[in-house]
């Protein structure tokens, strides 16, 4: 009898074993995410999408999202004549899906803080600056595409596309805010006293 149930445990140990194995060799990636693929600590070449995926027992998976996200950055800048203009920048972005493991392997999972934003506030403050105070709101499409173009290239080096931007505010102080409209007042007050 012991013999039996020496042999009955084997078998049950065999087939536990078996089962433990098997799981460990299926990955799961979530939809939405790309899976990061690891063997020892060593990021390799190639990602899992989305969906159950067969793997070696010794690899493990990292997920991360690449679905469009969000950030909102304010923001003090200076034109280039010396006005402080507060601007509230908002960039819709996502990661690259097939060279994900470039910035897992460069970055890692925290992009957000170590790339993403530090390159938003270095590349708005550098159009801003080309500009002058009173341009930067004339000329407000074409400094966002400008803003957008040279993000979208920093961003690309890093695996990281931009899907949309916007200037959501641009707010300057308040001693400049009165000498344009003070400006502006003249002019209609000129142009009042050419036609009477």
């Amino acid at each position: 009898p012991l013999r039996k149930f020496a042999a009955l445990a084997i078998v049950i140990g065999v087939l536990l074993g078996a089962i433990v194995t098997g799981f460990g060799c299926i990955a799961s990636v979530d939809t939405g995410h790309v899976g990061i693929v690891r063997t020892f600590g060593k990021v390799e070449n190639y990602t899992f999408d989305s969906g159950m995926h067969f793997k070696a027992p010794w690899n493990s998976v990292v997920q991360m999202d690449n679905r469009v996200q969000k950030t909102t950055i304010e923001l003090p800048c200076f034109s280039s004549d010396i006005q402080e203009v507060i601007t509230v920048y908002t960039v819709n972005y996502q990661i690259s899906k097939t060279n994900a493991q470039n910035l897992y392997r460069d970055v890692g999972t925290n992009y957000l803080e170590t790339v993403v934003n530090p390159t938003i506030q270095e590349t708005v403050k550098t159009i801003i600056a080309k500009y002058q105070a009173e341009s930067l709101i004339s000329d407000r499409a074409t400094v966002a595409m400008e803003i957008e173009a040279l993000l979208r290239t920093n961003l690309q080096k890093y695996n990281i596309d931009v899907a949309s931007t916007a200037i959501e505010n641009m707010d300057f102080t308040d001693s400049f805010t009165a000498a344009v409209e003070a400006k502006a007042v003249a002019a209609q007050n000129k142009l009042q006293a050419q036609i009477e």
